[in-house]
């Protein structure tokens, strides 16, 4: 390729590149961005015979009712007469427990006569009679010969604490330092009720009365030492204008 044809292709790139875009919105026919060379037809709307029959409402049952007319539905007088088959009154039989099945226990238990009137032998009426510790026997029971019997199988078991334990028993003692809480009701001593204040007393008995910040300040008040003061020769030097500042009055 050749100068001459290199240059006039970039001539035509470059026009083809500096056109304005084309506005799409404008053409609002135009079915789609994607298929540029059918702008010249016009896109139709419309519904076929499947969409319009979809689009219809579903028609209502021929024997619907709005509501029932009754609580209490009318019987057929075909259905009064009616007699059901034996298969229809086997299963309208109620369901037969289980034999197996046991009522729930009644919370107070009952007694049979039987129990009532057995009589205990020697060794239900041995283990039925609690257990006596020589420690915690109160002195006014007497023993029976059986329990005399049970207890000379049994070893007593009496123990004595030591003296640590003893020492360890004993509650502590309470501090000698230690102060108790006041009580709330002191009884005030006769000196302190006829005891007469002191000028130095009362004045500190009178409760501080405390302003405002700014309350009854008088910012032009100026104060008695303030006018009877002298300046020092650096004030007067520094509240001395410059030379330059200064001005003849003229008369």
């Amino acid at each position: 390729m050749s100068v001459t044809q290199t240059w006039q292709s970039n001539d035509a790139r470059l026009n083809t590149l500096a056109r304005h875009k084309e506005d799409l919105l404008l053409h609002w026919n135009r079915p789609s961005v994607y298929w540029p060379e059918r702008t010249h037809s016009i896109t139709s709307c419309g519904l076929s015979k499947r969409q319009e029959e979809l689009a219809q409402p579903k028609p209502v049952h021929t024997k619907y009712k709005l509501d029932r007319p009754s609580a209490i539905w009318p019987v057929k007088p075909s259905s009064l007469l009616a007699v059901p088959s034996p298969r229809i009154e086997h299963l309208a039989e109620a369901k037969h427990v289980n034999p197996e099945w046991n009522e729930d226990r009644s919370v107070y238990s009952i007694v049979s006569d039987g129990a009532k009137k057995a009589n205990a032998t020697t060794r239900v009426q041995q283990l039925a009679t609690p257990k006596l510790r020589v420690s915690s026997a109160p002195p006014f029971i007497t023993k029976s010969p059986e329990e005399e019997e049970n207890e000379s199988f049994c070893p007593k078991r009496l123990s004595s604490p030591t003296a640590r334990t003893e020492a360890l028993a004993v509650p502590k003692a309470e501090y000698p330092g230690f102060q108790h809480d006041l009580p709330v009701e002191r009884k005030v001593p006769a000196p302190v009720l006829h005891a007469q204040a002191s000028d130095r007393v009362c004045q500190l008995a009178k409760h501080k009365i405390r302003k405002s910040l700014n309350e009854g300040y008088d910012p032009y008040k100026i104060s008695s030492a303030a006018k009877n003061v002298e300046a020092s020769p650096r004030l007067v030097e520094l509240s001395t204008p410059p030379a330059r500042r200064q001005r003849t009055k003229k008369l």
